[in-house]
């Protein structure tokens, strides 16, 4: 039946955003500086007081898949349940 079509007559313009131009702005200077220290040589890390340094390069070396393995596994959800858990707080509400 020709009366359950949606009609979209009122076309929505491109100036009505979700976000304030600012808001847009602060968000793509943020954005920008995040792929600033993406592109930026890690730091070389503090050797500990009295050590050698090759073992403890080799044990760092051989941390880091590990340590990704479980980031990869165990990130997302954490941020996830903190992003809910502080829009809760802000908002006041359960989610």
């Amino acid at each position: 039946p020709e009366d359950d079509v949606l009609e979209l007559s009122n076309p929505v313009s491109d100036g009505d955003g979700l976000v304030s131009d600012g808001a847009a702005a602060a968000s793509r200077q943020s954005l920008a500086a995040l792929s600033a220290l993406k592109e930026r040589p890690e730091p070389a890390l503090p050797q500990a007081q009295g050590a050698d340094g090759p073992l403890e390069a080799v044990v760092r070396e051989m941390l880091k898949p590990m340590l990704k393995e479980w980031l990869d596994r165990n990130l997302p959800e954490i941020v996830e349940s903190l992003v809910t858990r502080e829009i809760a707080r802000i908002t006041a509400r359960n989610l």
